[in-house]
């Protein structure tokens, strides 16, 4: 269990600090919108696990979930593209399930969640 809550404090600390570092090179932090409009944004994806032992697996499923802290970083760069002036991620979640049935294949659904906020255009 504390290996588990160690893992996911590391993964979180990585995500929250490539979302400041992508807020940071597009001209904006969490401090620049104060005011504005506040958008959530979710990604889903369900995929096959294809890894033929536990820590197989396990890197897999640890490769999604930075897939979708980089893509929940990029939201700011599609709004910005789109109707924001300014954009700041003010949270993200991201969550897993392991969905196994008898016969079939073990799928994987990574899902994640992003609130930020936007003043705009």
């Amino acid at each position: 269990m504390r290996i588990t809550a160690l893992i996911l404090t590391l993964a979180l600390g990585t995500g929250i600090a490539r979302a400041e570092d992508v807020a940071t090179t597009m001209g904006t932090s969490p401090a620049v919108a104060t005011s504005g409009v506040f958008v959530n944004s979710s990604i889903g994806l369900n995929v096959p696990l294809t890894g033929a032992d536990r820590a197989a697996r396990q890197a897999e499923e640890d490769g999604y979930r930075r897939d979708l802290y980089t893509r929940s970083a990029d939201e700011c760069r599609v709004l910005l593209d789109s109707i924001a002036k300014t954009c700041a991620i003010t949270a993200i979640n991201v969550s897993t399930q392991i969905n196994s049935n008898p016969g079939q294949p073990d799928y994987l659904y990574v899902s994640s969640n992003i609130t930020l906020q936007i003043d705009l255009k």
